[in-house]
């Protein structure tokens, strides 16, 4: 028993929760009160998202030894999984007072802590003494990195995140998190940072193929990239739009610029990733709906370069439809809304998004004399239909996210 107890125990720090859990069964069906087969399952039922299994366990374990710091560092990790957190930070902080020399026990406290959220100070002394028991060991310092990241200390937290892959150089979560400091929040035009930090997400899923969360960020990184560069380009066609009455060669030098500009910040961003993301990103362009928002593109670049030599009069039409084009492509190049789900339809970021432009679009025509007195009816129900459509659209999603 003893030996399938140590076996268990190995396949849970491999990742292996549900080989574990079959290891595991028969020992608690012999022997239901186990206290450390009774610990080992709890963790092995929340990696396997059994959280309502895993509280049960822990309670029966607690109950069994209710001194013993492991079944209180496993119960304070399952009231952290169900929301009471609470009830996890005063089962860590027993843990931790029954083995203080411990680090495992101050890292728990460190991540109840954050977890909870209000108590950060105390968090990051508790994951500083975990550092200081054990100054080896790379999880550590990733949960110190996770709570200066919650102090907006980043500067911190990367160098935390450093010395975690200086100790384990393959951690994946350390060089997740390390790429996501880069890829999250970053200025629109500090491309450099950002290809460094989709670069960073490449190598944490070499290090583990299974980081569906390093996925799902490097797909938003390079569609951020891409919602930037359509946002270039529709501001410049618009900003041709609207001189072209005026301004003959003013919309021909904007349409010259939304043809340019993009151009550049592109050419740029993609000089910079690495050579296996540049396939990964255009294998990503050729997927979903990406492959209408190349289309669309397309359309959109080619109207603008027939601007720049059509006579003057075709201006507003050719710079009306290519601004068109490109908010089309910003629709359907923003990320998708959770990890996993299908790149086939519009994010709901993007619906509110069509919604407000329709929205406003019906506001217009119904209150200025853009359209004639022909169209404006026609047109503003259109857009005032779109809009509705959209919004129910959005809450028909948001109800079945719900249920």
């Amino acid at each position: 028993m003893t030996r399938d107890l140590e076996l268990a125990r190995i396949q849970l720090g491999r990742g292996e929760p549900a080989a574990a859990a079959e290891l595991l069964g028969p020992l608690l069906a012999a022997d239901p009160d186990d206290v450390a087969a009774l610990v080992l399952m709890t963790h092995a039922q929340l990696a396997l998202k059994r959280p309502g299994l895993a509280d049960e366990l822990a309670r029966r374990a607690v109950e069994h030894a209710p001194d013993w710091p492991d079944a209180l560092a496993a119960l304070s990790r399952v009231h952290t999984e169900l929301g009471r957190h609470d009830e996890a930070i005063a089962a860590a902080r027993a843990a931790a007072d029954r083995q203080p020399e411990n680090p495992y026990r101050h890292n728990r406290l460190a991540w109840a802590l954050l977890e909870e959220g209000r108590h950060p100070v105390e968090a990051e002394h508790a994951a500083r003494e975990a550092v200081r028991l054990d100054p080896q060991e790379a999880d550590f310092r990733i949960t110190y990195a996770m709570v200066m990241k919650q102090l907006n200390l980043t500067e911190r937290a990367r160098q935390a995140l450093r010395d975690a892959l200086g100790l384990a150089p393959d951690h994946a979560v350390a060089r997740h998190e390390l790429a996501a400091l880069d890829v999250v929040g970053h200025h629109p035009f500090a491309l450099a940072r950002l290809a460094r930090g989709a670069s960073g997400l490449v190598g944490a899923l070499r290090a583990d193929p299974r980081q569906d969360a390093s996925r799902f960020l490097l797909d938003a990184a390079l569609r951020q990239f891409l919602v930037y560069t359509a946002i270039i380009l529709v501001l410049l066609a618009y900003l041709g739009w609207r001189v072209a009455e005026s301004s003959a060669p003013g919309a021909r030098l904007a349409a010259a610029a939304a043809v340019l500009v993009p151009a550049a910040y592109a050419g740029y961003f993609v000089g910079r990733l690495d050579p296996s993301l540049r396939g990964y990103l255009w294998g990503l362009l050729t997927h979903g709906r990406q492959r209408i928002a190349v289309t669309a593109a397309g359309l959109a670049f080619a109207l603008l370069l027939a601007a720049l030599v059509a006579p003057a009069s075709w201006l507003g039409g050719l710079l009306g439809t290519a601004t068109a084009a490109g908010f089309a492509v910003r629709l359907l190049t923003a990320p998708a809304d959770e990890p996993g789900e299908s790149g086939r339809r519009l994010s709901t970021y993007s619906l509110w998004l069509f919604a407000g432009v329709c929205a406003a679009l019906s506001f217009g025509f119904w209150t200025t004399d853009t359209l004639g007195p022909a169209w404006r009816p026609a047109a503003t129900a259109a857009t005032l239909t779109a809009t509705v459509y959209t919004l129910l659209l959005i809450h028909r999603r948001r109800g079945t996210a719900a249920g």
